[in-house]
Parts: C-alpha cells; structure tokens; sequence
C-alpha cells in the first residue's frame, strides 16, 4: 500500500456530481413548495386587480366628462338660449356646475367649443380631454390613463305643420291673476308663434327670423259652442240651410259661418268636401226660466205678458233683440259692441300660413264668448291638418310661401303634423234650431217702416199655425166679438195687455166692460199683413227671423199671445224649434275621444294645456300624445305662458349629432 494513500486528504467528487446530487436532494425536498406559488399568485392577483382598479376609475371619469358634455352641448344648442348668453358660455356652465376637477387625481381639460349657427338652425361640437393617475400601474411606469372625449349637438327647424285649437269662450273672459284668461292665452300663443319662426336679439325679442324657407305653418282654430268659419273657407265645401239676408236667399249672415258635422265624421280625420253639410243657425236659443202666466177665461185670455217690441223693449235682458254675443248664441263673431271696432272677423278659423304676423293679428283679436265644445275645434284641428285638405290650401293659399303641396301626406316622414288643444273648461252642451227651422219661408211678416212683426195663422198652416183661433164662434168669442174666418194675422204689438169686454153691439176694441188683463184683443187681428206705421210688410225667412228677435220672444209674443190652440204651453212651442246640440256633455267627451285616437293614429302629434284647477283633466290628458311634455296642467297666466313656450321648443328639434 503507497504511504501516501494513508496520509492524503481523501479526493473530492467530481463538482458535477454535486450539482446532481443536489438537484435530486431537492427534487425529493417537499417542504416550502406551495409557499412559493402562493406568493406567485399573489403577486398576479395585485397586479392585475390594481389594473382594473386604474382602467375602472378612467372609465367612470371618462363617463362623467362625456355625461356632463353631451347636456351642456344639448343646452348650448337651444336656439332660445337668454340673449345675455352665447353657446360658449351656456356650455362653460354646465362645466361649473358639475363640479369637474375637484379631485387631486384627474385632470379635465378646459372644453373647446366651436360651431355654426343660421337663422333657422345652430350646432355646436365640444371637444375635451381627462387625465386619470393611477394607483397601481405608475409601478410598471403607467403613471395614468388619458383619452378625449367629444360631444355635438343641432337644433334647427324641420318641415312643421301646426294647428292652435283655442278654447274662446265666455268663462276665458275671467281674471287670471293680475290679467284675464282670455288676455293670458294671446300672450302664450303669440309668444308660441314667435319661438318657432324668430331668434331673440341682443334686446331679447323675437326678431330675427330662423325660418328662411318657410317650413313652418301655423293655423288657428277658436272654439266656444262652435267654430265660426270665413266665407271663402265655407265655400270649399258643400253645404245646406244658408241664410237669407235682406230678403235675397242664401247669402248668409256676414262673417258668421258655422257647419254641423254628422256625429259619424269624429272616428276620422278627413272630412269630405263634397258631403253636403247643415249650416248652423245665427239665432239666440235663450231659454226663459220665467214661468208665463197664462189666464183662462171666457174672453179668450191667454198669456199675461207686458207688450215688448223688438224696436221699442231694450236688448237682449228683456228677451227681444237677439244679443249675438251671447252665449245662447251657438255660432257668433266675437264682435265687442263695447268697441267702436269691427270685430267680426275675431274669432275665426286661421287657416294655416307660413307668415307670423298673420297669425299674431288673428290672435289679437280673439274675444271670449260662447259655451264650450272642445270635440268641435278638434274635429275642425284634424280637418285642416290632413292630407286631404290640400285642395283647399290650393285654393286659398296659392302664392303663400312654402303653402305648395300642403299639407303634405299623413305619412310623410320629413314632416311633424301638431295640434295644440287649449281649453279652461269641460264640455257645456248647446242648444240649437232644428233644421226644420233653419231656413225656408216663416209665417211670420215684417213691417220695414217700423220693425215691428205679425204672424199668420192659417186653418191647416204648418206646425202651430193650424190652431183654432180665439173669436171665430159665437160660443168662443175674441172679448165678446165673433173674428172673421179671413181674419188671419196675430200683430203682437197692436194686442194690448188687458182688454175691456164687448158690451151689446160695441165696434171691436171699443168696448166698456170688464177690464180683463191678458184678454183677447180683435185689433190684433187683421185680415190683411199691415198696420199703420209699418210701410212695406214682408214675410221672413226662418233665418232672418233669427236674425231679428230671440227665439223666446217669438214663442212669448207670437204664440203665447196668440190664444191659439196649442200655443199655450212654453215648453211645448220653444222645444217645437230648439234642440240640444251633440246631446250632452258624456256624449261630446266620447267624440272627442274617437276624433284624437283618429288623430294620433293619423301620425299626428296632439300636445293637451288644460288652464285651471276645477276642470276634469281625462278628456284632454286622453287626448294628448303619449310620453313626456305632450299634457300640461296650469292654473294662471305666467303657467300658460310657459306652457307654450316649452311646447314651442319641443316641436324645434334638439339632438345629439355625435
């Protein structure tokens, strides 16, 4: 054995041979592993959840600028921004007030605006940028997150078709705070007229024109019990029972049109014109509520009634002349006879015109009278809004600009078709002449040198001029004298109150007996149509006995008085020519129901104002188009007001543009 083997340190393993030991030692070594995935994950877990940390708080900050962006881009294209103010600053406002910037972790960057505006439309187009620090991710140098963010907006005028239906009538005349109803609705609806065709100027009023190519029209409907009409619109179509005037049939009382649509036509929105419609009687249906006295006696006595002539007994509070601004009256002209002014033409149906200043003049003059039938001024507000109108825009509209092909289609997808219903009331039936009664000849005649009137009872005369007269036996005397069987004229105003009787061979209406009040007076009757004073007596048209005296003054002076058989009872004669007109109120709710589902179903868009507190709200809210700002419910002059300003900005388009 080499003494060297003994002596030498033994020799060291190759270093190979210890990495591979040691390898297979850890291979074997299970303590610690899942230790070290853990802190892995962790780590991965951190990162990535810091990630989604950063990403959502710029996102969320991206929204709220974008948010906050498209408002103040909808505000600054309001074309009826405050005069004071300019897009740039409407815009910085909304800025301000949504509190951008106050955080120490983002930055917003001030908003640029920039734009364009013409008479008839403005856009604007904001541009920005937000910076988001991060809390994580400026470890693995992304110290924050930034992107831009913009926004535009556009109002202007599309093709616009409106029609104002406006409730007219007598309650309208009522103090509205420190104004009237009726001087509330003027303001409203010339401010209405003047948002949709002007700008404001730097003084604040509407000046400036934005509807250079006239797409704009506006028409008006006044409503009260019905809706008059101009002589050249009712020429458009068919009609029947025109008045007389002056003796010469069918000319019609002036400024004074009014149709009575057959209650089937309210399930749609056409109305043809070659149907032939009743006109409504001018005639005041006044209904006495002073119960006669009527005398039953052997002098042929009838009803105790005072002498009033036409001529001679006041206006319409005795019962005589016809008061043609009354409420009795179911179609008038708004005259004021309070004024020396002609206003017969007030309160008439517009129809539609592209010029504002037509439309603002028609609405100064509106005058309050009437009862109210809100389903007429609609039926006559779908009427003129639907396509088949067009011939009579042709008509009467010819040379009137951007009036060419109006009203355009139903369907016409480039076009807004718009009523406007106002009322401050419900429903109020009306009564009117039976058409019987309407027109035709009377039996009744005037004197042209005194205006006072006579009517002939003949024996088989029509309705209740067939009676038996007073006087025509020796058992049935008129005071004790045996009439004649010619003897065929009542002259109201030769009749005195009380007659004395006839005493042996007396001359009539000399006699020196009892003095009998309501007794039958034989001066009243006279064999042919004259009297002293009258000059030319003629025989009236049913209409223009209208036009002269008061249907209760003919049933009290002309029958009553008569003591012809059948006369004697108010009811029975004024209910002979008078009838409510569209039944009841239930009834003409019913029909304005089916004419504004005919309405929106047409494609037309119906915005409801109802102006009051005591007015039930479902005829005119059903009315109205579904969804936000088409019904309004105000109690005063400034709401209304508001009202048809907002109203007026709606029909404007307002949209975001990208």
């Amino acid at each position: 054995m080499d003494s060297d083997m003994l002596t030498k340190a033994a020799a060291r393993r190759p270093v190979s041979a210890r990495v591979v030991r040691k390898f297979s030692d850890f291979r074997s070594q299970e303590e610690g592993g899942v230790t070290i995935f853990v802190v892995l994950l962790f780590v991965l877990m951190i990162l990535f959840g810091g990630i989604a940390v950063d990403v959502m708080r710029f996102e969320w900050r991206r929204v709220t600028l974008q948010e906050t962006m498209d408002r103040a881009m909808l505000a600054a294209a309001n074309l009826v921004i405050p005069p004071n103010q300019t897009p740039q600053s409407v815009a910085e406002s909304w800025f301000d007030v949504a509190g951008l910037g106050d955080e120490l972790t983002v930055d917003y960057s001030s908003p640029v605006i920039t734009g364009q505006a013409t008479s008839s439309s403005r856009e604007v187009v904001g541009t920005a940028r937000v910076r988001s620090y991060n809390h994580f991710m400026h470890m693995m140098d992304y110290p924050w997150f930034e992107g831009p963010v913009s926004s535009g907006a556009q109002q202007g005028v599309s093709k616009i078709e409106v029609i104002l239906v406006l409730d007219i009538t007598g309650s309208m005349g009522e103090s509205s705070g420190s104004t009237t109803k009726i001087a509330a609705l003027r303001t409203a609806a010339t401010n209405f007229v003047n948002i949709l065709k002007f700008s404001r100027d730097t003084s604040g009023n509407y000046t400036i024109p934005k509807d250079p190519n006239n797409l704009i029209s506006i028409g008006m409907v006044p409503y009260s019990s019905n809706v008059n009409i101009p002589t050249n619109l009712r020429d458009q179509f068919s009609y029947t029972r025109l008045s007389a005037w002056n003796g010469v049939p069918n000319q019609g009382v002036p400024n004074i049109n009014c149709f009575e649509f057959p209650v089937s036509s309210w399930t749609q929105t056409a109305m043809p014109t070659a149907t032939a419609f009743p006109m409504a009687a001018v005639a005041d249906t006044n209904y006495s509520r002073i119960a006669p006295t009527i005398t039953t006696n052997t002098a042929g006595g009838t009803v105790n009634l005072a002498f009033r002539s036409p001529t001679q007994g006041g206006t319409g509070s005795a019962r005589s002349i016809p008061d043609m601004n009354s409420s009795d009256v179911i179609c008038n002209h708004g005259d004021n006879p309070s004024t020396g002014a002609n206003e017969t033409t007030g309160n008439m149906v517009l129809l539609p015109t592209t010029l504002p200043s037509t439309v603002t003049n028609q609405i100064a003059l509106l005058q309050p009278r009437g009862r109210t039938s809100i389903a007429v001024g609609m039926r006559w507000g779908t009427l003129l809004m639907d396509e088949t109108a067009r011939p009579i825009y042709t008509a009467l509209r010819n040379g009137v600009p951007g009036m060419a092909g109006r009203p355009v289609a139903n369907s016409d997808p480039e076009t807004r078709k718009i009523i406007v219903l106002m009322t401050d009331g419900d429903h109020v039936a009306s009564s009117h002449i039976r058409d019987t009664y309407k027109t035709g000849p009377s039996p009744i005649w005037r004197g042209a040198g005194d205006g006072n009137f006579a009517i002939r009872y003949t024996s088989g005369g029509a309705a209740l001029t067939n009676g038996t007269r007073p006087g025509l036996t020796t058992t049935s005397t008129c005071s004790g004298w045996v009439l004649g069987t010619t003897r065929e004229y009542f002259i109201p105003h030769l009749k005195a109150s009380s007659v004395r009787q006839r005493v042996g061979t007396q001359a009539e209406g000399a006699g020196t007996g009892s003095n009998i009040t309501g007794a039958c007076d034989p001066r009243a009757w006279s064999a042919t149509p004259s009297w002293t004073g009258s000059g030319t007596v003629t025989q009236l048209d049913w209409s223009e006995v209208w036009r002269y005296v008061r249907v209760d003054w003919m049933v009290e002076q002309l029958y009553m008085r008569s003591g012809v058989s059948g006369t004697g009872n108010y009811d029975t004669v004024y209910n002979t020519f008078v009838a409510p007109y569209l039944v009841d109120d239930a009834y003409m709710d019913n029909l304005l129901d089916q004419n504004c589902t005919a309405a929106k179903t047409a494609g037309f868009e119906v915005f409801g104002i109802i102006l009051g507190d005591a007015v039930v709200e479902a005829p005119v809210r059903n009315c109205a188009s579904p969804g936000t700002g088409y019904y309004y419910k105000v109690t005063n002059g400034d709401a209304l007001n508001a009202a048809f300003e907002q109203i007026a900005v709606l029909v404007s388009p307002l949209k975001l543009t990208q």
